[in-house]
């Protein structure tokens, strides 16, 4: 243990030095005070900064407070997708988490201040006087090219989040738009089941009148009854999977306690089948894809990534400046020096391979992007081809001659020519053709909504 004299400590030497030795007092507790007063600055700064980064949860406006409507059509349930759906508010938030890297690439480093004081008892070996203060700061210096590359990454990285939104909307906006020609054919279904029962009670009043006057047997009667019921069950359970469709709709999009009703003709959409096939129109829609989008900017991340390996393999230098001064007698000295690691053991070659590494699975997963887009794209286009064709020929064939079927059916029945089988097989017959064709218009429509949902062009719609 070192014993320490406190009078020497305490006591000076004589008046003059126990005047400096105050005055230097004076002048380390203000500096001290001016540097607590850059940190605090500094904290405050960086806390206002933070704040215009995010938003605050209080600005942003709940989804169950927006006033939705209830009846909507194809691109008003898009507009909702792109400006409601807390799904797509919270992809966004990668992009301002992204660009919260971006002011962390762009800061420098900051200087590491360092004080110690050291002591020696009544030999005094080391210095003159019974203790030495020493006051050094030591400042990180980057090379050039090292800031600029950490910021072009995060830079990339930004617009990497906004084509990762972007993807992310255009398959939330297919998989809405699924969901919304699900709930058109249920509505399509619920209708048709309405009209078959309405039907079918027509006929039991029909044939419940000439049961009356003994023209109809009793059998036709009630097997007109059991048909009508079992017409009236089938009307529930499409009612039943109306309201299914609607509230997996409105759980898709995350919006609580949202009804909605869809008020689209139930027809196709009207596209250019010759456009669609052209190769060269195919390969500038798959060029054009969120999810080609996307891959090409992940693409230019890892390229970048590359770069900034390169830089970040060079060592960083660190600036050492300092003082030491010694007390009774006082004697100062100032100090100056450069330290930088020695990359003999390791080179930091490896986060370069590495990064290579990632930068040619990313050029892959760009032309796999690319393919499989393309080929999905050319796919959907001969579906959609021959869905539209196989609706034309049912239209042709079958639906213009429903109302001549009906027709023949009840005049044969009225004129003793038919039996109750007959009437029933025209009405089972009609609303089977009826259904089929609600079938031919959702699964065409279906086709068209992932051929512009692949393209983008949902999204992007008005």
């Amino acid at each position: 243990m070192i014993a320490v004299d406190p009078s020497r400590l305490d006591t000076p030497a004589n008046p003059v030095d126990s005047f400096g030795r105050k005055n230097r007092l004076m002048q380390t507790t203000k500096a001290r005070l001016a540097l607590a007063l850059i940190v605090l600055g500094l904290g405050m700064g960086g806390s206002a900064l933070a704040q215009k980064v995010g938003e605050s949860p209080s600005a942003i406006e709940s989804p169950s407070a927006i006033e939705l409507p209830n009846a909507i059509d194809l691109p008003g349930l898009l507009r909702i997708v792109r400006e409601v759906s807390p799904r797509l508010a919270l992809e966004r938030q990668n992009i301002a988490s992204a660009q919260a890297d971006r002011i962390i690439a762009g800061a420098y480093p900051n200087p590491n201040l360092s004080f110690g004081t050291a002591h020696q008892g009544a030999r005094q070996t080391s210095f003159d006087g019974p203790r030495q203060n020493e006051f050094r700061i030591d400042q990180p210096v980057l090379l050039p090219g090292q800031r600029g590359a950490r910021i072009e990454k995060v830079d990339r990285e930004i617009q990497a989040a906004r084509a990762r939104v972007a993807a992310g909307s255009s398959s939330l906006a297919g998989e809405a738009a699924l969901g919304y020609i699900g709930l058109l054919a249920a509505q399509e279904k619920t209708t048709l089941q309405t009209n078959a029962v309405r039907e079918l009670t027509r006929l039991r009043d029909i044939v419940a009148g000439r049961a009356d006057v003994g023209m109809a047997s009793r059998y036709d009667l009630t097997r007109l009854e059991v048909e009508l019921a079992s017409a009236r069950t089938k009307l529930e359970e499409s009612k039943a999977e109306l309201l299914d469709r609607s509230g997996a709709l409105a759980s898709l999009l995350g919006l609580r306690g949202w009804q909605p009703k869809a008020t689209q003709t139930y027809a196709p959409l009207k596209m250019d089948f010759m456009a669609l096939v052209n190769l060269t129109t195919l390969i500038e829609r798959a060029n054009a894809s969120p999810a080609v989008q996307l891959a090409t900017a992940e693409e230019r991340v890892a390229q970048s990534g590359v770069a900034l390996a390169d830089r970040e393999r060079w060592p960083v230098p660190v600036l050492n400046l300092g003082r030491s001064w010694s007390t009774t007698p006082f004697g100062a000295a100032n100090a100056m020096g450069l330290s930088v690691e020695v990359p003999i053991l390791d080179d930091r070659r490896g986060p370069v391979v590495k990064a290579q590494v990632e930068a040619k699975r990313a050029s892959l997963q760009r032309e796999l992007s690319l393919a499989e887009v393309a080929a999905t794209l050319q796919r959907q286009a001969l579906v959609i081809a021959a869905r539209q064709a196989a609706l034309e020929r049912f239209e042709a064939d079958a639906a213009a001659r429903l109302a001549s079927l009906k027709e023949m059916a009840e005049n044969a029945y009225r004129l003793g020519k038919g039996t109750i089988f007959e009437l029933l097989d025209s009405a089972r017959s009609r609303e089977e053709l009826l259904g089929k064709r609600i079938e031919l218009v959702a699964t065409l429509l279906e086709a068209q909504i992932l051929f512009l949902s692949a393209s983008g062009e949902l999204a992007a719609a008005p």
